[in-house]
C-alpha cells in the first residue's frame, strides 16, 4: 500500500530529522493496519529544498522500505500533523536497516548554525571538549571524522562534507556524538546503531524531539549550560 504525502500533511517542509519521524509514522500505520507493505511517496514540494534533505529522502527510498518514488493510488488523509508530538500517540517504532560492518570509527556531528530553536547550537567550548576527549590516547586506533558542511583542520581528524558519505560513516561508527539534528535522529533510529551514542544539548531541549529510543535507554544525553537570563556571577 503506497500513500502519497501532500505538502502540509506534516506541517511545514520536511527536513532530515522530520523524514526519520515520517518513517516512524509509516511503522505506526503498518502496525495499525496489520499491513507491512505500507510505504509513503512524499511529494518533493513537501521536502526542504536543501540538497542534503532531498538526498536523504532518495536514500530512504533506495535503502529502506519506508519511502518510495512510486506514485500511490491514494493520499494520506491527514493534515498539519506535528510529527514529534505524534510520538505521544505512536511511541518510537522506526527501525532503519543498517547492513554495514561496524569499524573503529568516531563520528562527531557538531551543530553551530541551526536556523530555528537556536538553543540547539553548541557553544564552541562544547565541541572543543568533545574533540579533545576523543583525541586522547585511549582512542589512538580510531578513525576520527568530523561531519559538517564546513571544513575543519585538526590534527588526527578528517572532515566529511558529503551527506551520503556521512550516512555511511554513521552506519560504520562505533562512537557517535551529535546534537538535536537530523543525523542524530538517523543514528538512534538504526537497527544496528553505533555502540556508543551521545546526544548533546542544553537543558532547554524539547522533550518531543529527543532522539528515538533515548528514553527507553538507548544511548546517553549530556547537557551543557547556556546563559538565557543574562546571568551575573558574584
Amino acid at each position: 500500500m503506497i500513500y502519497n504525502i501532500k505538502p502540509g500533511t506534516f506541517g511545514g517542509k520536511l527536513r532530515m530529522g522530520d523524514l526519520v519521524a515520517v518513517c516512524n509514522v509509516v511503522e505506526y500505520i503498518r502496525k495499525r493496519d496489520n499491513d507491512p507493505t505500507v510505504k509513503f511517496k512524499v511529494e518533493l514540494d513537501g521536502i526542504s529544498e536543501e540538497d542534503h534533505c532531498r538526498q536523504f529522502y532518495f536514500w530512504l527510498c533506495k535503502f529502506t522500505g519506508y519511502m518510495t518514488v512510486e506514485e500511490g493510488s491514494t493520499h494520506l488523509p491527514w493534515m498539519r500533523i506535528n510529527l514529534w508530538d505524534f510520538r505521544d500517540i505512536c511511541g518510537d517504532l522506526v527501525s532503519i536497516p543498517n547492513p554495514l560492518e561496524m569499524k573503529k570509527k568516531i563520528v562527531i556531528f557538531p551543530l553551530f548554525d541551526a536556523p530555528y530553536n537556536q538553543y540547539r547550537n553548541w557553544p564552541r567550548f562544547v565541541f572543543d571538549q568533545i574533540r579533545t576527549k576523543y583525541s586522547g590516547e585511549e582512542y589512538k586506533d580510531y578513525e576520527k571524522i568530523i561531519c559538517s558542511k564546513d571544513k575543519y583542520y585538526y590534527t588526527g581528524w578528517i572532515t566529511s562534507t558529503s551527506i551520503l558519505d556521512n550516512l555511511k560513516h554513521i552506519q560504520e561508527a562505533e562512537i557517535f556524538v551529535g546534537g538535536d539534528t537530523g543525523t542524530t535522529h538517523f543514528a538512534f533510529a538504526l537497527d544496528r546503531s553505533p555502540k556508543e551514542l551521545l546526544y548533546l544539548n542544553s537543558s532547554r531541549a524539547l522533550v518531543h524531539t529527543l532522539p528515538f529510543y533515548l528514553m527507553q535507554g538507548k544511548g546517553q544525553m549530556s547537557k551543557y549550560w547556556l546563559d538565557f537570563e543574562g546571568t551575573s556571577w558574584q
